[in-house]
């Protein structure tokens, strides 16, 4: 089977997984199918299951990066005025792994 997303889309794209509570298991089986190449029986009988568990996990992800458009994606580090951080900060909230640091009082973070 051919590969649909290269290491670097798949690295790329992952924190969107985190944000959805997807167990690591389900992550694992969609990149062994949409990155690695691997067909979906020789998934399911390396991780003794079923067919239809691995072809539930592959679609639950492809709907995950289809709503965020996941593969249209680009990662940015810009550093901004605090005003338009907080905005951007807001904007970026839905593809957030996890919370932003915050800058303790009297301390750089």
């Amino acid at each position: 089977m051919q590969s649909i997303y290269t290491a670097e889309d798949w690295k790329r794209i992952s924190p969107v997984f985190a944000s959805r509570r997807l167990a690591v298991s389900t992550v694992e089986i969609a990149k062994a199918i949409l990155v690695d190449g691997q067909r979906p029986q020789d998934v399911a009988n390396a991780r003794d299951m079923s067919k239809q568990t691995v072809h539930a996990a592959v679609k639950r992800v492809r709907a995950i990066l289809d709503e965020h458009g996941a593969s249209e994606l680009v990662p940015v580090m810009v550093w901004l005025p605090p005003e338009l951080a907080a905005r951007v900060m807001e904007m970026a909230k839905p593809y957030m792994v996890a919370k932003p640091a915050t800058k303790k009082e009297g301390k750089d973070a």
